[in-house]
């Protein structure tokens, strides 16, 4: 079984940000799939053809300023789901097929190397935008998460700093190309250098294997005007 997933927590997104993610898997993977969303707000998700999982709210991940992103650490929980599980942010826009990506390296944790990679091409943590993994095979994080909690949550900057711990030597990436940051390689060329605002050119091109476009920071996908997104994002 495929597995599609992404974690809703409002009010940072509104839930068309849901529909649009699924929208937009409909149209560019081929299998038959599942689509999962794991939610706080369960009652707001109303359309049959989502399987909503409920999680509690958690009052110490709300009160971090910026740190709903630890929600993600029940994809790793014990789940009524099997097979592999094909995760997204709310804010990536999806362009391309995504079957390559369930079939890559299927026994593996796949997920991206974090966008510093534009200056640094040995940068060595991970970027949960786009994670692939096996059903259940890492509930050891969410017992970790439940148990230590405070701590990891004082300890790392966010998930993706945790996850890379966790993962240790058997993460795997995945290729460049397959998973881009818009704002950083793809918007005008890419940025000269991070930190600038300098482009390398005019023009915003995408390389034909690109098969989601990752939004981290501002802008937000519907703030965007380039027809790459617009007709992509919706």
């Amino acid at each position: 079984m495929i597995n599609v997933a992404c974690v809703w927590i409002p009010p940072k997104y509104d839930v068309d940000y849901v529909f649009k993610l699924k929208s937009s898997v409909d149209r560019h993977l081929s299998k038959k799939y599942k689509f999962h969303v794991l939610t706080t707000h369960p009652q707001l998700i109303k359309d049959s053809n989502i399987n909503v999982i409920p999680i509690a709210e958690d009052e110490r991940i709300n009160s971090h300023p910026r740190g709903k992103w630890w929600y993600k650490a029940n994809l790793f929980a014990q789940l009524n789901w099997q097979g592999r599980v094909l995760y997204f942010d709310l804010d990536n826009v999806i362009i391309g097929n995504l079957d390559k990506l369930v079939e890559y390296e299927t026994d593996d944790f796949i997920i991206c190397q974090d966008f510093n990679r534009h200056g640094n091409p040995e940068y060595p943590v991970c970027n949960s935008s786009v994670m692939c993994f096996n059903a259940n095979n890492y509930t050891t994080f969410f017992d970790k998460w439940q148990t230590e909690k405070d701590t990891i949550i004082r300890k790392y900057k966010g998930d993706q700093d945790w996850i890379t711990v966790m993962l240790g030597s058997t993460k795997k990436w995945w290729p460049y190309n397959w998973v881009m940051s818009y704002k950083w390689e793809v918007l005008n060329g890419g940025l000269a250098r991070l930190g600038s605002k300098e482009y390398r050119s005019d023009v915003t091109t995408v390389d034909p294997q690109t098969s989601v476009l990752v939004f981290h920071g501002k802008p937000n996908p519907d703030e965007v005007t380039d027809d790459i997104i617009v007709s992509n994002w919706k």
